[in-house]
């Protein structure tokens, strides 16, 4: 497939059939995926995987953790996530150096973004999710975050119920800061 025709079908996914996901497979691609440019080849990812099992367990350790009310809150947004058979929670170690965190952050994109395109090829379907409560220490420790690292992206993985028609987008001709 063209790249142009896989970075423009790529669309992201909310529903997915009950279809096992291949690790294998994932982390094939994660090792094509890291080549995004990362400056002074710092590497600046980490992952943790999420299956079927493990999402229980978490939901239901994380959710004890919480107050009624924001159980009440949290656990549909939670449900949602959880509709992907396979979760990846991409992980970043933090800097104390603005620059140097912001151009990992930009790493961390530039990698995602060839991950899912990657998974798209192979005809599988991703989401990248970034929910508020991420970045909470609370779920920070359930998850077993050592201290420094912040959660760049939850990427739902699976296959689709339905593909989604991908949404136009303004031209850089259109875009306010264009000068001709």
């Amino acid at each position: 497939m063209n790249l142009d025709v896989l970075i423009k079908g790529r669309v992201s996914q909310k529903t997915y059939i009950e279809r096992e996901v291949d690790l294998n497979l994932i982390k094939e691609l994660i090792n094509i995926a890291i080549y995004a440019p990362n400056h002074k080849m710092r590497e600046p990812w980490d992952f943790l995987f999420m299956d079927q099992k493990g999402k229980q367990v978490f939901k239901e350790a994380y959710l004890n953790t919480l107050s009624e009310i924001k159980k009440e809150d949290i656990e549909p947004k939670l449900d949602k996530i959880y509709k992907a058979p396979l979760l990846m929670f991409v992980l970043m170690k933090t800097s104390d150096d603005f620059d140097q965190e912001l151009e990992d952050l930009q790493a961390n994109a530039a990698m995602i973004q060839n991950f899912m395109l990657l998974a798209e090829e192979k005809g599988m379907s991703t989401h990248w999710k970034t929910p508020g409560f991420i970045k909470t220490d609370n779920f920070k420790e359930v998850l077993n975050l050592p201290l420094g690292y912040i959660i760049t992206g939850i990427i739902m993985i699976g296959y689709a119920d339905q593909k989604n028609k991908p949404k136009e987008r303004k031209t850089i001709e259109t875009l306010n800061l264009y000068k001709g």
